[in-house]
């Protein structure tokens, strides 16, 4: 069972850590940040249940259950962060392309 605990200890750290590496890369956008933020901190809720109940068991089940919903989390808002960044490159394009096409339809002097 203590190799279960500390499975879960990892899987918590790993988690803060990739919360923590989300929001230094992506921090500028707020979809982005929001899920870090939720990653980091639902990282640090999983473990509290391994330090407070006293049933390893259930400290278990309750810190997986909790693990899971922040990866599903940052997972949802990492996936709206870059969808949304495909949505502005693709703006961006279409105005770059509308100049270059009222620059090539404008007379020249």
């Amino acid at each position: 069972m203590d190799e279960l605990l500390w499975g879960a200890v990892i899987s918590s750290v790993v988690l803060v850590a990739a919360g923590v590496l989300v929001w230094w890369l992506w921090g500028s956008c707020g979809r982005a940040l929001t899920g870090a933020v939720g990653t980091v901190v639902g990282g640090i809720l999983s473990l509290v249940p391994l330090l407070v109940m006293p049933d390893q068991d259930v400290a278990l089940r309750t810190s997986f259950v909790i693990l899971v919903a922040t990866v599903v989390w940052l997972l949802g808002w990492v996936l709206a962060s870059g969808i949304r960044a495909q949505r502005l490159a693709r703006e961006a394009e279409a105005e770059a392309q509308a100049l270059v096409g009222a620059r090539r339809a404008a007379p020249r002097a």
